[in-house]
C-alpha cells in the first residue's frame, strides 16, 4: 500500500452500517449523522444556516432539539437561531414544543417536496422495482447522488418475507459506498473516474473492503466488464449488495438501485439475480428514456428465474 493510502482507514465519524437480528428477521441499520456534511458557499449565510438546522434536526437521533443545543451545535448565535426557528416554524417546517421548548421537523416540510417524490420518472422506476423486488425476494433501495458524490436515499422497497432495509428516507450514504459508488462511476468517462479517484481515500468499512487506488480501479473495470457492481461484505458485515444505475436523457446518472441481503443466501444466487437486476435497470432506463452508454447491459427478450 502507497503511504498515501495508509491514512484514514477508520470510520467517519461513528458511520458504520450494521445487520441486526430481531427473532427469526434481519435488519439492516445505519446512522448517519457524523457524515461531513456539505460545505456552506458562504453565499447567503441566513438561508445557509437554516439548511444547516433541518439537516441537523433531521441527522441527530432523537430528531429533536432544543435552541440552545442547535446554536451550540452549528455556531449560530442564539438571537439569529432563534429567528430562523421561528421562521421555520410559521411555515409549518419545524413544530414548536412549548412544554420542552423543543423544535423537531413537521409536515409542512413534505408539501413542498411532494412534487419531487411523486415525479413521473420516480413513478416508472418505483413501479419496476417493485416488480424486481417481488420477482427475486431481495429488498431494493434507490439513492440519488448529490453534488458532493455522497448518496441520498429516496425510497426503499421491503419484502415482509426478506431481511428489511431499516434505513429511513434521506439517510446520506457515502460517497464510496461500495456497491453504490460502483454503479454510479463505472460507465462514466475515464475522466470522471479520474476524477472521483482524486478525492478517494481509503476506508476500513469491513476486513473485506478494498483498500488501495488500484484494487478499487480494477472493481471499477469489472463493474462495467460484467455489466453490475457487487459488494460482498466490503461496506456491511455479512451482507452482499448488487447495484445498478439509472441515466437521464443527457446520460447522466440521476439514481442508482441496489439489491442487498444476507452474503450467505445472496452469494449462490448471484448469477440469477445479477441477470434480473441487469434486465429491471435496462426496463427503467428504456422507460425514463435513457441516455445509456452503448455498452450497458440491453434488455433481454426474457429472463427466466
Amino acid at each position: 500500500m502507497e503511504e498515501d493510502e495508509r491514512t484514514n482507514l477508520g470510520i467517519p465519524g461513528d458511520y458504520r452500517s450494521h445487520l441486526s437480528r430481531d427473532g427469526d428477521r434481519w435488519q439492516l441499520i445505519a446512522h448517519d449523522h457524523h457524515l461531513p456534511r456539505t460545505e456552506s458557499p458562504g453565499i447567503v449565510p441566513a438561508l445557509e444556516n437554516a439548511i444547516a438546522i433541518l439537516d441537523y434536526i433531521n441527522r441527530t437521533p432523537p430528531h429533536v432539539a432544543s435552541l440552545a443545543e442547535i446554536g451550540a451545535a452549528l455556531g449560530i448565535s442564539k438571537s439569529h437561531c432563534h429567528n430562523i426557528l421561528k421562521t421555520l416554524s410559521h411555515f409549518g417546517w419545524l413544530k414548536f414544543d412549548q412544554r420542552l421548548k423543543t423544535y423537531e421537523l413537521a409536515s409542512g416540510i413534505l408539501a413542498v417536496a411532494s412534487s419531487l417524490h411523486a415525479a413521473p420518472v420516480l413513478e416508472r422506476i418505483r413501479a419496476e422495482l417493485t416488480q424486481l423486488v417481488l420477482r427475486i425476494g431481495i429488498p431494493a433501495v434507490l439513492v440519488q447522488p448529490q453534488l458532493d458524490e455522497s448518496f441520498i436515499v429516496v425510497d426503499k422497497f421491503n419484502l415482509a418475507s426478506a431481511m428489511e432495509v431499516s434505513l429511513p428516507i434521506g439517510h446520506h450514504y457515502p460517497r464510496d459506498s461500495t456497491a453504490t459508488s460502483r454503479a454510479y462511476i463505472a460507465w462514466q468517462s475515464k475522466e470522471k473516474i479520474d476524477a472521483w479517484m482524486e478525492k478517494w481515500r481509503p476506508v476500513r468499512y469491513t476486513p473485506a473492503t478494498l483498500l488501495t487506488g488500484a484494487e478499487v480501479r480494477r472493481e471499477i473495470a469489472a463493474t462495467r466488464r460484467r455489466g453490475y457492481a457487487r459488494s460482498a461484505g466490503e461496506f456491511t458485515e455479512g451482507l452482499m449488495a448488487l447495484g445498478m444505475p439509472i441515466f437521464d436523457r443527457s446520460g447522466e446518472v440521476i439514481y442508482v438501485f441496489t439489491c442487498s441481503g444476507l452474503l450467505a443466501n445472496m452469494l449462490p444466487r448471484e448469477e440469477v439475480l445479477s441477470r434480473e437486476i441487469m434486465r429491471a435497470a435496462a426496463a427503467i432506463n428504456t422507460a425514463v428514456l435513457a441516455h445509456a452508454p452503448p455498452d450497458f447491459p440491453a434488455l433481454p427478450a426474457t429472463s427466466p428465474l
